[in-house]
């Protein structure tokens, strides 16, 4: 079994590193569009919820798409550095 020159395993390796960057990122990012969606669409179609657990509620899921959309995007700065 031949082996591959040191050169082209590490690129190799790389390229492995980048493309598990990149769908962490993507799941991060999806997770992000999903709490965005659902803050939205369940109090929509939940009304028994009093208006303030309602605010509470889509503030809380906002803050959480928000953060969730941070964290993806430093999970794919780190493809740079």
């Amino acid at each position: 079994m031949k082996r591959l020159p040191a050169r082209r395993t590490s690129v190799m390796s790389n390229l492995v590193h980048n493309e598990q960057v990149k769908l962490t990122a993507t799941f991060w990012n999806n997770l992000a569009v999903a709490a965005l969606l659902g803050v939205f669409l369940v109090p929509a179609f939940y009304t028994r919820h009093t208006m303030l657990q309602q605010a509470l509620s889509i503030g809380v899921g906002v803050a959480a798409a928000i953060g969730l959309r941070m964290l993806s995007h430093w999970w794919l700065r780190r493809l740079r550095d």
